[in-house]
């Protein structure tokens, strides 16, 4: 591997393993230093599960070795609630009516309730030969760690007598999670996805989850909770609300599976939220509503186990045009918030770039007819840095091609702030062909030396229409996912793959004028690496 490489794969490494201390600090496969086992393909399968700090209560000890042979995992499926996802089929509104199991608020007695059959283990990817899993963990309100679990494990969950007040949840593979919480301030916390820890707002009685990206091609997420006064709740899908919302109960025990795809899921389905309604959304006749547990009309975003995005108004899926929190969205005939406008729109006049560091989001908007910029034209996911400066800017330089430095070139650059561009991925070459497969993948966890990162699509298409002097703002806010949330990868890329699957050459979609752009901007970059001149911050 050249130099370039080993250092973007350092920093991608890196900057994983300090976002994933179940990968970083757990038992490292004999041979092995801890950063190398994080996201390497050949040594994952292996990768030892271990307790980060202390013991687990919820985990057992021999949670590795566990088979779980004669699982008491229940496999009723209930009559009474019919569960729709994007394709049609009918989710939960009017939970049944009969009382939910009670267990004694111990580990032992908690644990057959918390066990799964393995008929739904994840196995490793065809690409990356990764198993798809998370470990996730819970903490007080002094930030102090309380318990974790394993999605892998099928024994495995967290539990607390007194409850928790935040999780935390990381990922393996390809992907991004999504968890929330409610609680006694009676409503729903932010979305934080993968990495990031939910907020404190009190103990937590409820939660939600979803996966997206290509994990979610491989598996969904159940989840189930044992309440403090014993209450098992039924097992929830992805989307749907699983605990309480009584201020008098809150969740001690909590178990989150991830289960195989084309396999029929063996827990009991039914009534995941004790109370008479379930909350989350659903479909009926293929149109798109949200339960409320107090069976109010909802207002607000909500998402679908695929994790498309809709907004409601007094209960009710918005279509078209909609101004939502000062922005100015469009919703399709399916209620669905598309993240590109421009099959919609069609070229703009003007754009300006908004980008959350914190987030790793890049959102190109352009203006309503009141001539400000309030529709979100496209989102993006993007790469950034600790480095990577916050403010308002302006493009005012552009290259093709460029020498970022030793063993590292960029494509489709748009320069914003003195050391600081918008481009592509990284190239051991000025050659769509040197491609670095592990920054693709792995978008939302590489870390650049500043500069913005956008897979070769995404830094092309801003290259080509984001001219000269067009405004760029960076600021950082976790609990923003909007105003539309971006995409996840879908689609792994081998390890050894060298060119990025969106690049328009490699797609044979390049123009007569970009073959002429690239021919120059080559020459320039012979010059630039032949005298050196870097750029620090790629």
């Amino acid at each position: 591997m050249n130099q370039a490489k080993k250092f973007a794969a350092i920093l991608t490494l890196m900057s994983i393993s300090a976002t994933q201390p179940f990968l970083a600090l757990a038992n490292p496969v004999e041979g092995t230093e801890n950063t190398a086992i994080v996201y390497t393909e050949e040594n994952a399968p292996s990768l030892p599960q271990g307790p980060v700090e202390g013991n687990s209560t919820g985990t057992p000890a021999n949670a590795v070795e566990s088979t779980a042979q004669g699982s008491t995992a229940i496999s009723i499926e209930s009559p009474s609630i019919s569960v729709q996802n994007s394709s049609g089929e009918n989710n939960a509104t009017v939970q049944e009516s009969a009382p939910l199991e009670k267990t004694e608020l111990t580990v032992d007695a908690i644990r057959p309730f918390m066990t799964t059959d393995h008929a739904g283990d994840m196995a490793a990817d065809p690409v990356l030969n990764l198993v798809p899993l998370a470990t996730y963990y819970i903490y007080n309100s002094a930030g102090e760690r309380i318990d974790y679990g394993y999605s892998q494990d099928n024994q495995s969950f967290t539990f607390s007598p007194n409850g928790f007040q935040r999780i935390m949840l990381e990922h393996q593979n390809v992907g991004r999670w999504y968890y929330r919480t409610y609680s006694p301030s009676g409503s729903w916390g932010p979305w934080a996805a993968s990495g990031e820890t939910t907020p404190d707002k009190g103990t937590v009685t409820a939660i939600m989850l979803r996966v997206k990206g290509y994990t979610h091609t491989m598996g969904e997420i159940y989840y189930r909770a044992v309440l403090s006064d014993g209450t098992v709740t039924d097992w929830a899908k992805s989307g749907e609300a699983c605990g309480s919302f009584s201020g008098d109960k809150y969740i001690v025990g909590l178990k989150i599976a991830l289960w195989k795809n084309g396999v029929e899921f063996s827990g009991k389905r039914g009534k995941a939220l004790d109370s008479a309604y379930q909350e989350g959304l659903y479909f009926e006749n293929g149109e798109p509503k949200y339960q409320t547990a107090d069976n109010s009309p909802y207002t607000g975003y909500a998402f679908d186990p695929d994790s498309n995005q809709y907004y409601f108004e007094n209960g009710v899926a918005q279509r078209g045009w909609k101004v939502v929190n000062g922005y100015r969205i469009y919703l399709n005939e399916q209620g669905i918030a598309l993240k590109d406008l421009e099959p919609i729109m069609g070229k703009q006049a003007a754009y300006s770039i908004r980008i959350n560091k914190e987030t790793r989001t890049l959102y190109v908007m352009t203006k309503d007819e009141e001539g400000k910029f309030t529709i979100p034209y496209k989102t993006m996911m993007c790469s950034v840095g600790p480095d990577t400066p916050l403010g308002t800017f302006k493009i005012y330089q552009k290259y093709r091609w460029h020498f970022m430095h030793k063993d590292c070139y960029t494509q489709f650059l748009s320069r914003f702030y003195k050391g600081f561009l918008i481009h592509s991925l990284l190239y051991e070459k000025a050659d769509p062909n040197s491609f670095d497969a592990i920054n693709y993948n792995f978008i939302d966890q590489a870390i650049s030396g500043g500069c913005i990162r956008l897979r070769a699509i995404d830094s092309q298409w801003v290259y080509e229409n984001c001219k000269n002097g067009t405004p760029v703002t960076v600021y950082s806010d976790a609990w923003d996912k909007g105003p539309i949330e971006k995409d996840a990868i879908m689609q792994a890329i081998p390890r050894e793959q060298n060119y990025d699957p969106t690049d328009p050459v490699v797609a044979g979609k390049q123009s007569a004028e970009d073959a002429k752009s690239v021919a120059d901007s080559k020459k320039e970059v012979a010059k630039e690496a032949e005298e050196n001149i870097i750029e620090p911050n790629a």
